[in-house]
């Protein structure tokens, strides 16, 4: 870290009120837009995405928050805050007004510092670009406007996206190859420098339920757990698959995803087993079976499955309830009657697979024709089945419009994401273009 960085984060340590720093030097007054990051994907995927901005003449300046920001972007081009969360709206709106900013980019619309600023850059009539993970996985990554997941701009009429896919062939993608290594290899080293760098940033909060040390071997355990049980798993899944029962597979959402209760009803996730538990008991067939899959990137310090066989004693439905936490899910959907998801991506690739699926919270793709509607308790005896054909049609859509061949973690993955990322991120026209759709 340069000795200019160390010394602008002990000044902001001298002062007791929300830092707001000097109005800058440097005169924004010559670039036509001038991109503010709020928060960005682990990894140097920002830093890189702007250099092409700035190559185009296009300013650039990253919000730090912590010593994980510094690392990730570097120190040129950045507005350090050292404020606690009560005084982030109106610093972050001298920043906007000061750099002359013209566009809000940030990962995600969930996390707080990005709700204040979405909301804010809305009420300044900023332009907003919101990065996510890809909506069909892996090889892609999501670019939206003003929003992503149930905040997506993108109507939920089903004949829009029919009379519109016609406009997209369909989207061959460059294989980034695997990117799970590298991803941890980022978060990882993402908060070892934020833990290092807490004396400068002493008013910063994650917004983590629980700690990232403790997050962390969590996930070193849950590994381990699964490697050790592996071989008991697979023989009960076969035995499950074997058995010829109607098999219905909830897919939960990571523990303390701001996705599950800002898109939902649901506070936390024994809240929404609690739903589907009670429901499957009163209106599955009796010789239905429910396999409760955790996410994938659980951390696994929620004990699912004794919360789990606790709802199943008290609904009268123990040996029909399983938690299963191994294979991958492409490997398990050809097997299951339905599927029973809060707005979780993986609910889209059970719709891929013609699997029945019932969303419980606010999701993009829950529209007619591609997830059941009829609510969870008919969901269990007359799902509607979905139409593969308007699933098409909304997925070519949706990768005209929001998807971009990449990844954020690997070297080949940004190669691909992040020119074509700049390019869309120049354009004054909206990218959403087609006559019904929200700019």
């Amino acid at each position: 870290m340069s000795e200019g960085v160390v010394g602008s984060l002990r000044i902001g340590l001298s002062n007791d009120s929300p830092r707001v720093t000097a109005k800058p030097a440097r005169d924004y007054t010559a670039q036509a837009q001038h991109f503010l990051f709020i928060s960005a994907p682990f990894g140097p995927f920002a830093r890189e995405l702007a250099n092409y901005l700035q190559t185009s003449g296009a300013a650039c300046t990253r919000v730090i928050v912590n010593a994980g920001d510094v690392m990730d972007w570097g120190s040129r081009d950045t507005a350090h805050y050292f404020g606690a969360d009560h005084g982030w709206r109106d610093w972050l709106q001298d920043q906007i007004l000061q750099r002359r900013v013209t566009d809000i980019v940030t990962y995600g619309d969930s996390s707080p510092y990005s709700v204040t600023a979405l909301l804010l850059a809305e009420a300044m009539s900023l332009r907003l670009h919101v990065f996510e993970q890809g909506y069909f996985r892996p090889d892609w990554v999501t670019l939206e406007r003003g929003g992503v997941n149930a905040n997506s701009r993108l109507p939920r009429d089903p004949n829009w996206y029919r009379q519109n896919a016609a406009r997209n062939p369909p989207a061959t993608p460059t294989k980034v190859g695997r990117t799970t290594p590298a991803m941890v290899a980022r978060i990882l080293a993402y908060h070892a420098a934020m833990y290092a760098g807490l004396p400068f940033y002493a008013r910063f909060r994650t917004p983590y339920e629980r700690s990232a040390i403790s997050q962390a071997l969590g996930h070193c355990w849950r590994f381990a757990a699964q490697r050790m049980s592996s071989a008991k798993q697979r023989r009960r899944h076969q035995e499950l698959v074997g058995s010829g029962k109607p098999l219905y597979l909830v897919l939960m959402q990571r523990p303390g995803d701001s996705q599950l209760w800002r898109h939902s009803d649901f506070e936390c996730a024994e809240a929404f087993l609690n739903k589907v538990v009670t429901s499957f008991a009163a209106h599955a067939p009796e010789e239905a079976m429910l396999l409760v899959r955790p996410h994938p990137l659980d951390h696994g310090l929620d004990n699912h499955e004794a919360v789990l066989a606790k709802l199943a004693h008290r609904e009268g439905v123990v040996g029909r309830v399983h938690f299963v936490d191994h294979g991958k899910l492409h490997e398990l959907l050809p097997s299951i009657s339905g599927a029973v998801c809060v707005n979780s991506t993986a609910g889209l690739a059970a719709v891929e697979f013609g699997c029945p699926t019932v969303v419980l919270g606010r999701a993009l793709y829950d529209m007619p024709g591609l997830t059941h509607q009829g609510g969870m308790d008919s969901f269990w005896r007359a799902a509607d089945v979905p139409d593969l054909g308007l699933y098409e049609a909304f997925r070519d859509v949706m990768m005209a419009t929001t998807q971009i061949n990449g990844a954020y973690a690997t070297r080949r993955g940004r190669s691909l994401a992040a020119p074509e990322a700049a390019r869309r991120l120049l354009r004054n026209d909206p990218e959403i273009d087609f006559p019904g759709a929200t700019a």
